[in-house]
């Protein structure tokens, strides 16, 4: 009897499987010959980045959006898949040109916050939450983007860019009534603080986008550096991802937010190094609250265990987000793009320890390593750098095979079920396909 075709894992080369998911990344960018239509009839703009085609009947939930956020994400990888050389690309054009579009909204509009994280795909603002990783986001993306830019895309991308500094800087203490990125708890948001570091970073440094610097700049940069440090909270040795967070609903609750997989993309798109030794203790917290035997460990992650591969995260420990209908359930479930967040993690450890900048295995980093089966002799020992980096890149394709493994024919979704391993939530979830491009970048 014929079955359902599944991925042979032992034989799948993750690095060579980049381009095809690239495409079904691209397929959710509109563009001069592509376009998207809503529910209610709205064309999109080129540009538009659609956080999924959702509308499938699987789900009750409407993704058909732009995210700055994840859109930004999205060009990044657009970027980073371009030759050198390779001249102007017409979609990172039209991406420029769109986040200018949404700006510009959202200044002629009085009832909208500047940091407004979601746009309709023809770019009047979404009634939808303010978050502040979005500009910082968009002007990395700007700066990936710029060899491949038109001038005149140039020009509106130093624009759009200006406008996202400024009130970066001027904002940059202000966390009332701001969500963090997954849109539940609101309050200052180790993520969002951590990429506009980077952000601010670039352009105290290289400025590629030769931005301005105004009065404020050298204070917001130095009180959002020492912001970082006022989420680690000593006694559970974790960072929690917003300290003294708000729930956004009644239905919300706060508890069980910390560890969050907002920390691990803290240094995935942010400025928190991946030798930092807190960072490494969240992260070994994070994948043993999801793994055999954990708290909320998934009966999913048991039967790859068996398998040879795994495991997957997910948000955080008390998330009850289905995906599939707006209810909440008992649990949640491992997340496409956590997972390979968190796979990236090791990739790029691997390549400090190869490069002999590894971090030391102490009372902070030993969980995290004593995860991968590397004792204090081996994580200590220079000599030992190339075991430790083989362990770790072991590690994050151990975390990709399962990803892949529990694809629909590679395409995917935003979640897997956390006991059967299947698909579900939204359909081709574009920051899937990019966190996994990111992913394998840093493994190459």
């Amino acid at each position: 009897m014929y079955q359902r075709v599944q991925a042979a894992i032992p034989q799948i080369d993750l690095v060579g499987l980049a381009p095809t998911l690239l495409a079904f990344m691209k397929a959710n960018i509109a563009g001069q010959a592509l376009v998207f239509q809503n529910q209610h009839g709205v064309t999109s703009k080129p540009g538009c980045v659609i956080a999924s085609p959702s509308y499938s009947g699987v789900t009750d939930q409407d993704y058909v959006h732009h995210w700055v956020r994840d859109a930004a994400i999205t060009a990044m990888e657009i970027a980073a898949s371009l030759a050198p050389g390779n001249g102007v690309d017409q979609t990172l054009c039209d991406y420029v040109a769109f986040s200018a579009t949404c700006q510009s909204n959202v200044d002629s509009d009085p009832h909208v916050g500047f940091f407004r994280a979601c746009f309709n795909i023809d770019g009047t603002p979404r009634d939808w939450t303010d978050q502040k990783d979005g500009p910082a986001l968009q002007s990395l993306a700007f700066v990936q983007a710029w060899p491949y830019l038109k001038t005149n895309a140039k020009a509106t991308a130093t624009k759009v860019a200006q406008r996202n500094l400024d009130e970066t800087v001027g904002d940059w203490q202000s966390d009332i009534g701001k969500f963090g990125p997954w849109e539940d708890n609101k309050g200052p948001s180790l993520f969002a603080r951590a990429a506009q570091v980077r952000f601010l970073d670039e352009v105290a440094t290289v400025n590629t986008l030769g931005l301005s610097q105004s009065a404020g700049f050298d204070a917001a940069l130095d009180g959002l550096r020492n912001a970082l440090g006022t989420h680690w909270d000593d006694a559970q040795a974790y960072y929690r991802s917003i300290p003294g967070g708000q729930p956004g609903s009644a239905s919300t609750d706060i508890s069980g937010y910390d560890p969050n997989a907002e920390v691990v993309m803290a240094c995935i798109y942010g400025s928190i190094p991946c030798i930092e030794p807190k960072l490494l203790a969240t992260a070994a917290k994070l994948r043993g609250a999801f793994d055999v035997g954990g708290p909320v460990g998934y009966p999913i992650n048991r039967d790859d265990r068996d398998r040879g591969f795994g495991p997957m995260v997910g948000r955080y420990p008390s998330d009850t987000y289905d995906g599939d209908t707006s209810d909440a359930v008992n649990t949640g479930h491992p997340w496409a793009l956590c997972t390979t967040n968190f796979a990236q993690l090791y990739y790029c450890l691997a390549k400090a320890f190869q490069a002999g900048h590894g971090v030391p295995y102490d009372e902070l980093t030993g969980p995290f390593f004593d995860q991968l089966g590397l004792d204090e002799t081996a994580v200590n020992d220079a000599a030992q750098a190339k075991t430790v980096a083989d362990a770790l890149r072991t590690a994050g394709d151990a975390m990709l095979q399962a990803v892949i493994f529990h694809s629909d024919h590679y395409r995917l979704s935003e979640q897997f079920d956390s006991a059967t391993g299947y698909e579900k939530s939204v359909q081709d979830l574009t920051w899937s396909y990019a966190a996994y491009l990111s992913a394998v970048r840093e493994r190459n």
